[in-house]
């Protein structure tokens, strides 16, 4: 793609197909898991430490309304891979395998997105994003 088919599109556009891109590739790594790329999300996050609710929220609200994170997480209670008590959601054993198993399929979506761009570009962009999201 020359540049100025590149540029032809805004910047908006393409944060969105990246976002979607990445996406579909989560769900293609995932699919027949029982889990999308914000199940995962929650996954690893409770796989660092019990969390409260309100911070899984917080912490995936710019990827998610409340209402969505509320159905991954009502999700992933019912299969039995996360328990909640005392006020924090974490791991149960079973949660702790399928975080196990499905980590290499993660790290491959990783993988392509580290090899799609050298580390000294990919610094870059990440950023240039950040300077973007601080200027609006």
């Amino acid at each position: 793609m020359t540049d100025k088919q590149a540029l032809s599109r805004p910047v908006g556009w393409w944060l969105k197909e990246a976002d979607a891109r990445l996406d579909a590739a989560f769900d293609r790594s995932l699919v027949g898991r029982n889990v999308d790329r914000r199940g995962w999300q929650i996954l690893a996050s409770l796989a660092r430490s019990p969390t409260r609710r309100t911070d899984v929220s917080a912490f995936l609200a710019a990827f998610d309304s409340p209402t969505a994170i509320e159905a991954t997480l009502s999700r992933l209670i019912s299969t039995g891979w996360i328990e909640e008590s005392a006020g924090l959601l974490r791991l149960t054993l079973e949660g702790e395998q399928q975080h196990a198993d499905l980590a290499p399929l993660v790290d491959d979506v990783r993988g392509r997105v580290a090899r799609a761009l050298p580390q000294e570009d990919y610094v870059t962009l990440i950023r240039l994003l950040e300077r973007l999201a601080a200027a609006l």
